[in-house]
């Protein structure tokens, strides 16, 4: 189901559901974080949802300090097992996270006004779904050797507007890799 017009990326709460068949495969994506090859079989088969509340308040850090955009997501993957919990922090401070399959990474997370994006594509992409800024997540394994940088966006994709996370995926092993991947949700249910 295509986003509603009342979800921005500045206001996105809600459960979203993977689009497997708008999406691309995301397995040379997981192949080069290192995840291993029957995890990836399993994520490739499974379904993923996610339920997503943003609010504002003082970073965990600084109780005191000045709010800040915060989204809670909870992940289900199903089959699998393999749900979890995050909270992005859209302050572009670099935090530490453990997930249980990439293992301890580091995570940046901010808004990035539209016209600063890169990428011409992606860009134009973007801006089909009307949106000003984007969110941009910055994730690093500095152990296995990889780095992926995402951009959470509306855009158009088949005539709708939908939610759309594009992951750009790098490795620093002796072959450099860069894997690009888009997945694409459809809106199941408000707050």
């Amino acid at each position: 189901m295509a986003a509603p017009p009342t979800t921005s990326i500045r206001e996105i709460s809600g459960t979203w559901v993977l689009n497997k068949h708008l999406s691309d495969d995301f397995d040379a994506t997981f192949a080069a974080q290192g995840v291993a090859w029957p995890v990836r079989k399993i994520l490739g088969f499974a379904g993923v949802s996610l339920h997503l509340t943003q609010t504002k308040a003082p970073p965990p850090e600084d109780a005191t300090g000045a709010p800040v955009t915060t989204i809670k997501a909870r992940q289900t993957v199903t089959p699998g097992g393999f749900n979890s919990e995050d909270s992005y922090i859209l302050d572009s401070r670099d935090r530490v996270s453990t997930v249980p399959i990439f293992g301890t990474v580091s995570v940046r997370t901010t808004y990035v006004p539209v016209t600063e994006l890169d990428d011409a594509e992606l860009r134009k992409r973007v801006e089909s779904g009307g949106g000003d800024v984007v969110i941009q997540e910055v994730v690093e394994n500095k152990k296995a050797g990889w780095k992926t940088d995402g951009t959470w966006a509306f855009e158009e994709v088949n005539g709708e507007r939908r939610f759309t996370r594009t992951s750009v995926t790098t490795t620093s092993a002796e072959s450099d890799v860069q894997v690009v991947a888009k997945v694409v949700y459809d809106f199941k249910a408000g707050k």
